[in-house]
């Protein structure tokens, strides 16, 4: 029997190409396009390795290690997002379900909705093609899909597990010991994702390793790079099982987790609180109010961007922690790309916006454009500071002043991009990867090169 719920969104799918044309439906892929574009610019930074015939092995390993860690993690956000807080979860609530085959749809529809992750990742490979080394560049793409796959289907099963775990009595010792100001059983929900980018490491570590045997002669290292295969289909296994037990029993847990937030924000004092409040006092009167309701809708709405921000902050310090000066370059390309990334917060503000609030009250969109560019601005802060502090400490003031320079003039233009294509809620999404895309490639090449 045809799967209820993959039948349903086939026919969402056709309703919507009758509705907006394939044109709209293709444009989702014009990123890929411009990750293609942006192989030749990156290269210097991130292929510099190909100019030694002898350091290419080594240099695919390395590269597709990190590509495929990369989509591993994007992945593992994004069950996260089908499985947990997805949009169908309030409406198949109340109806009768079938558990596993939700489950079947969800990994269906998911893969579907990111297959241009590993296509793109395998055109930002193309310049190893371009230098005459076919089969890395096929072994670089097949690793990195790999994490793609990995990070899917372990994906689901962590995320159901991690339901247990938020109930296990054995676990919540644990759990209290790391979930800081989180409730208990949030705990285990925030560090699902980790779990499932960790087993996707570890997948794609191996088969890195099977591509870099291949390229050194050793023929026998191509069974390794079907790991991530293997691990992908074992650790979906049993996710059929976990969902009948705890798909639904999700939604408990997270009234729980809403609930105790709601109790907390009884505090006139903590439902004040906010991150980087103190920036509102020094803005003109008039952004007051649309600029604190920026950073309260950011705080409470999307926070793990925000503190993604400081993530990736710490990957772009780790990065230009050397003496070396290639650690510049390759610093300034991890933090523009983070930037383009945490920027997206502008676009995810519009879309968790009812629209019929937008529609009905009054308000002036050029204040609330500047407030919502200016709180991605003060957000972006997270990603710039703590690699200028490593340059400045390693390298001196000079690199870190024109890595400081640069970064805050890439940091403005996205901020302002995000805000402006804001208003068009999810068709914003294209415009704005594109420009940021371009951005990056742009400033990667003609200041790391």
């Amino acid at each position: 029997m045809q799967n209820p719920y993959v039948r349903a969104w086939r026919q969402r799918r056709s309703n919507q190409r009758r509705e907006s044309g394939w044109l709209q439906a293709l444009q989702g892929w014009l990123p890929v396009l411009a990750l293609g574009a942006a192989g030749p610019v990156i290269r210097p930074v991130f292929m510099a390795w190909l100019e030694d015939e002898a350091s290419v092995p080594m240099g695919v390993a390395g590269l597709s290690l990190r590509l495929g860690m990369l989509l591993a993690g994007a992945m593992s956000i994004g069950t996260y997002s089908a499985l947990v807080r997805g949009p169908e979860r309030a409406i198949l609530d109340p109806f009768p379900a079938h558990p596993r085959a939700l489950i079947r749809y969800l990994a269906k529809r998911t893969a579907w909705e990111r297959a241009s992750l590993p296509v793109g990742a395998a055109a930002l490979l193309l310049p190893i093609l371009l230098a005459g080394h076919p089969l890395a560049w096929l072994l670089a793409s097949i690793v990195a899909a790999g994490g793609w796959f990995v990070g899917l289907m372990a994906g689901f099963t962590v995320h159901l597990g991690s339901v247990w775990a938020a109930e296990s009595p054995a676990l919540a010792g644990i759990l209290n010991l790391i979930r800081g100001q989180n409730p208990q059983l949030q705990a285990a929900l925030i560090y699902g994702p980790g779990v499932a980018l960790g087993v996707g490491t570890a997948a794609v570590f191996g088969a890195s390793e099977g591509a870099r045997l291949v390229l050194t002669g050793q023929a026998w290292g191509a069974v390794l790079l079907v790991i991530p295969l293997i691990v992908g289909l074992v650790a979906f296994i049993p996710a059929g099982g976990l969902a009948e037990r705890y798909h639904f029993r999700t939604t408990l847990i997270l009234a729980e987790i809403d609930a105790a937030y709601a109790v907390e924000e009884r505090d006139p004092e903590e439902a004040r609180r906010v991150y980087l409040e103190w920036l509102v006092r020094l803005l003109p009167q008039s952004l007051h109010l649309e600029f604190l309701k920026e950073l309260r809708h950011g705080w409470r709405g999307l926070r793990s961007w925000l503190t993604g921000a400081w993530g990736l902050g710490i990957l772009g310090l780790v990065s230009a922690w050397s003496s070396e000066p290639s650690s510049w370059g390759r610093s300034l390309a991890i933090a523009l790309a983070a930037l383009v990334a945490i920027a997206c917060v502008g676009l995810r503000l519009s879309t968790t916006d009812p629209l019929w609030l937008d529609q009905t009250l009054p308000q002036r969109r050029s204040l609330r454009l500047t407030a919502r560019a200016l709180a991605i601005f003060a957000w972006l802060q997270g990603v710039i500071l703590p690699p200028t502090i490593a340059l400045l400490l390693r390298q001196g003031g000079g690199a870190a002043a024109s890595f400081f320079g640069i970064t805050e003039g890439a940091a403005l233009a996205l901020c302002i991009a995000s805000a402006c294509f804001s208003p068009l809620r999810s068709r914003g999404w294209v415009p704005y990867l594109l420009s940021g895309l371009l951005l990056w490639g742009g400033l990667v090449g003609g200041f790391a090169v």
